[in-house]
């Protein structure tokens, strides 16, 4: 966008919601903007070839860009045809996080978090912000406009006696349409990241205006509107729902299913509009993964895709070590015994974060809760959508909720078994004794064997099945200790070498586990990262 004073490039200056000249610092309201900077284009394939206004240069564009900037002479184009007909935005929140607010809010994240790449911290690397509309679809749903029937019921104790008194309720929506609810409308952008930094302010938004690109890069829709109608239905009937619960008086509601109450408030999708929200984004690239630092442009909430480094991991890891050899020495009589369950009580620990940070993996990997990723090839969409929708279901359902929850009361009263047998006035002497041994690994063994089938569970849905043989291993470290405790063998290698087999165990679980979290928290390359030509130098915009 050229300065109508010098014919230099025009970007938007956050700090004063102006479009500001890089050369001569001429200031211009976004309205009073008149160029014209759309490009000269036409399609071929996937891509957009376009002709720069400024320099005559042939250029090339990736499909979904919106934005774009000169290799040879920075002229910045908006290109009109990937935003044409319903994916044109309507309206656009501008940036009001600016470059310099944005590092801060990074810097203090950052501040106390163990194992960070030292990149992460460098200044340079953390200059490298850049700003990006994101497009999202905003969405309208309306309801009935008259007053209709809902069962209600109020229940409470006055004095010796319990009352409870039924209703009928005469309701009616107070607005008869919901409007502005957003969804991530880029296949390049993550929905769980979208709803990390969520939600937007609408009170900033406005009607969207070319200049409100300059310096910035944006992309055009490549997500069907239609993909999140069911969730846009949903939400709406629940807010509207909620309004009617606020004007009852504390009566309770006696709701139907989801389905029915779409049908009672006669939800009806009605249209959908195109946005622009504004994210700064921060690309860390290593092996052709990325992991992306990501700020809401506008509230500043911030969320770090963080791998962890492997050396400061063992470091500190060493140090732990240390300090809990020193403090066992200090307090326990480490026996052999004593070793044998506490070694595989480590086991179990490890055992317990493997198998949370493998469930993680495993939806990320397979898009669970990303509706938005796009397959190019339709079985592969259809198989992997199949796919998305067992492993939601699974997530969501009954059997998955009682599973988890046996699991913690398997835990609380197993580890709190160990923490009584341990504290309590047998005990010392029992707590490094044959029987204590006996008692704790057998325990151990039982926790540990349900863990070994929920970590099964969640294996055979990952890309890389080497998590069945750690799972494995860990599981025949802990039954080996036991076998060595019932055994009651008189030399005492016998327990130390199974203490040794257990702390293997949960070290090569450990280093997988690293392993796995740096893959969870990176991704593969996107487009994002090799957007060049914008106001990337700028120290403050």
């Amino acid at each position: 966008m050229k300065c109508p004073s010098c014919g230099g490039m025009l970007y938007f200056d956050i700090k004063n919601q102006r479009l500001k000249c890089r050369n001569c610092d001429t200031v211009l309201e976004v309205d009073d903007y008149q160029g014209d900077n759309s490009a000269d284009e036409y399609l071929l394939e996937d891509a957009r070839l376009y002709t720069c206004k400024n320099c005559g240069a042939r250029l090339v564009s990736a499909s979904e860009e919106a934005v774009t900037y000169c290799s040879y002479c920075g002229s910045e184009m908006i290109l009109e045809s990937s935003m044409a007909g319903e994916k044109h935005p309507k309206f656009i929140i501008p940036f009001r996080i600016s470059k310099s607010q944005c590092k801060k809010i990074y810097e203090k994240e950052l501040k106390n978090k163990l194992y960070v790449p030292d990149e992460f911290k460098d200044p340079e690397f953390i200059d490298r912000f850049r700003p990006f509309y994101i497009p999202y679809w905003m969405y309208q749903v309306s309801f009935r406009d008259d007053e209709f029937d809902l069962d209600g019921y109020l229940s409470y104790t006055r004095g010796r006696y319990d009352y409870h008194e039924e209703y009928k309720i005469r309701a009616r929506i107070k607005d008869q349409g919901i409007y502005g609810l957003p969804y991530d409308a880029s296949r390049n952008f993550d929905d769980t990241i979208a709803e990390q930094i969520a939600p937007f302010n609408k009170k900033d938004m406005t009607d969207y205006k070319p200049g409100y690109l300059a310096g910035m890069y944006a992309d055009s829709p490549n997500v069907d509107a239609k993909l999140y109608e069911e969730e846009v239905l949903n939400k709406a009937t629940d807010a509207a729902i909620q309004d009617i619960k606020r004007s009852t008086g504390g009566i309770n509601l006696k709701l139907p299913s989801q389905k029915k109450r779409q049908e009672l408030l006669k939800a009806r999708y009605e249209d959908e509009d195109a946005l622009f929200l504004p994210v700064w984004f921060l690309t860390w690239k290593k092996n052709n993964r990325v992991a992306y630092a990501v700020v809401n442009g506008q509230t500043g909430r911030i969320h770090i895709d963080l791998p962890a480094d492997t050396k400061q991991f063992i470091l500190y890891t060493l140090a732990g070590t240390a300090l809990l050899f020193v403090l066992l020495s200090l307090f326990v009589s480490v026996t052999s015994r004593f070793v044998i369950w506490f070694a595989a009580l480590l086991v179990y620990i490890v055992s317990i974060r493997y198998h949370k940070e493998l469930k993680e993996i495993r939806d990320r990997e397979n898009h669970v809760f990303d509706k938005g990723y796009l397959i190019t090839d339709q079985e592969d969409l259809e198989m992997s959508e199949k796919k998305r929708s067992r492993l939601r279901n699974k997530a969501n359902s009954l059997f998955g909720k009682i599973g988890t929850v046996a699991s913690a009361v398997l835990a609380f009263f197993g580890i709190g078994f160990l923490i009584i047998f341990a504290l309590s006035g047998l005990m010392y002497d029992e707590l490094v004794s044959q029987t204590g041994a006996i008692a704790m690994t057998f325990i151990i063994l039982f926790l540990q064997a349900f863990r070994f089938v929920k970590t099964l569970s969640v294996t055979r849905y990952l890309k890389n099945k080497r998590s069945f043989l750690f799972a494995l291993i860990a599981l025949g470290s802990v039954i080996y200790s036991f076998l060595v405790a019932a055994g009651e063998p008189v030399q005492d290698w016998w327990y130390y070498l199974g203490g040794l087999i257990c702390l293997s165990a949960a070290s090569l679980m450990a280093i997988d586990l690293i392993t796995r979290y740096n893959e969870a928290s990176t991704r593969p390359l996107p487009s994002f990262y090799t957007r060049k030509g914008g106001n990337d130098s700028a120290k403050e915009i």
